[in-house]
C-alpha cells in the first residue's frame, strides 16, 4: 500500500497534489480534484504512473507538471 509523504493543497481548496511512496521504495505523485457533487477527491492528472527515485525528485517533478503547484508553492 502507498504511504502519503506530502500533500499540497491549492489555495482555493479545489485541488491537491499528494506525493506518495510505494511499497517498493519508489515515489510518485497525483493531482486530485474535489468533486462537490460526489463529496470526494478523484485523480485528474494520471501522474501516478510516474516512477521517481526520491521524495525531493517527486516534489520537483510535480512542480514541473502541475501548473498551479509551481505558482503556489
Amino acid at each position: 500500500m502507498d504511504e502519503i509523504k506530502e500533500t499540497f493543497t491549492k489555495q482555493d481548496g479545489s485541488r491537491k497534489v499528494v506525493i506518495f511512496q510505494r511499497s517498493n521504495a519508489t515515489f510518485g505523485f497525483e493531482e486530485l480534484k474535489f468533486g462537490r457533487e460526489e463529496g470526494a477527491w478523484y485523480p485528474i492528472g494520471n501522474y501516478s504512473i510516474a516512477i521517481v527515485d526520491t521524495l525531493d525528485n517527486a516534489i520537483k517533478e510535480a512542480n514541473s507538471r502541475v501548473a498551479w503547484l509551481a505558482v503556489e508553492s
